[in-house]
């Protein structure tokens, strides 16, 4: 059997190195939260909540039941930025209602009765494919959208073996052959301020709803 070349080794080599730091990184993500003394305040929600009321009404336990599934909240830095959120959030589907919406999956997991508190409606996506979602029929008295103070209340506990294991691995990649072969199968990504591959992503899709949230205008003076 011929012997692989030295590239293919090396392409083996960084994959293995990838799904080694894959696995550290969800370890650390189950590491142990630890209460703080003293929380500290951190940014607001702006959040939809089920009021006292909803006892009166007969279908109490199905409208709870939808609201388990419904987006209930955004967080951001500032009332005004939570608000733009919200905003954004329940009228990307081109449907501007006052409460988020439930996709199809959500939907299907909903109970035959609490199925009789969603209407369906349909919208293009970007690549003019027709999708459907649901706008919940909660009674307004049964529930209010208001805005909260947000709190740490826990900090991540830390694994020095961990985080030790994982900046070997980091160097690693950083040697001669081992970056070269990296770049070449990853060109879209910069491993320095990458914590994981599946963590560059979600950041990378953050980072694109806060600019769609901030504006035109926001976009203009950081330019200027």
């Amino acid at each position: 059997m011929k012997p692989k070349n030295n590239k293919e080794l090396k392409e083996k080599e960084v994959r293995k190195i990838y799904r080694q730091l894959d696995v550290l990184y969800e370890k650390k993500s189950q590491l142990k939260l630890i209460k703080l003394n003293q929380p500290y305040r951190h940014g607001w929600f702006k959040e939809l909540i089920i009021t006292n009321t909803i006892d009166k009404y007969a279908n109490k336990e199905y409208i709870e039941e939808v609201y388990r599934l419904v987006e209930k909240k955004v967080w951001a830095k500032t009332k005004e930025e939570a608000e733009r959120k919200w905003r954004y959030q329940i009228s990307k589907y081109l449907i501007n209602k006052e409460t988020p919406t439930l996709n199809k999956k959500q939907y299907n997991k909903l109970s035959i009765e609490a199925k009789k508190l969603c209407i369906p409606f349909q919208y293009y996506t970007e690549r003019k494919n027709l999708r459907t979602r649901f706008y919940i029929k909660i009674p307004k008295g049964a529930y209010k959208i208001k805005f909260t103070r947000a709190y740490v209340t826990h900090t991540r506990n830390v694994d020095p073996q961990l985080d030790k294991q994982i900046a070997f691995l980091k160097q690693k990649l950083k040697s001669k052959g081992y970056y070269e072969t990296e770049r070449k199968l990853f060109p879209w990504l910069t491993y320095d301020d990458w914590p994981s591959y599946r963590e560059s992503r979600q950041e990378g899709k953050r980072k694109v709803r806060d600019l769609k949230n901030k504006g035109i205008k926001y976009l203009m003076n950081e330019a200027c």
